[in-house]
């Protein structure tokens, strides 16, 4: 029960480091792209899913690539999962305004 109720407090901490420079990059890059191939809204629910394995791989793989650190999988345990979670509703915020933005711009440039 610690767990679901210290997620919020989490939550808030979590999306403040996201706003470091590299990782909001990531995270900008991956919510567009996810938001911009999404077509119905099933959709919606599904791609973040995909947007948050992608970005934990570039966590993982962004260090190695950028200061050739050795590659090292994340522990499975329950920061992992926490993480994983918050990365979730991260994704599906923002590819959720991305596909209502494009949705948007498409019904104004049928008419």
């Amino acid at each position: 029960m610690d767990i679901v109720t210290s997620f919020p407090a989490y939550f808030v901490g979590y999306v403040h480091t996201l706003l470091v420079m590299p990782t909001v990059v990531y995270v900008a890059v991956i919510a567009l792209f996810f938001g911009l191939i999404t077509n119905k809204f099933a959709g919606v629910i599904l791609i973040p899913v995909l947007a948050t394995i992608i970005f934990i791989a570039a966590q993982v793989i962004g260090p190695v690539v950028t200061s050739r650190a050795a590659l090292t999988v994340p522990a499975m345990d329950c920061a992992f999962a926490k993480m994983a979670v918050a990365s979730y509703i991260v994704f599906l915020v923002l590819d959720t305004v991305v596909f209502a933005i494009k949705k948007l711009v498409v019904a104004i440039l049928d008419r």
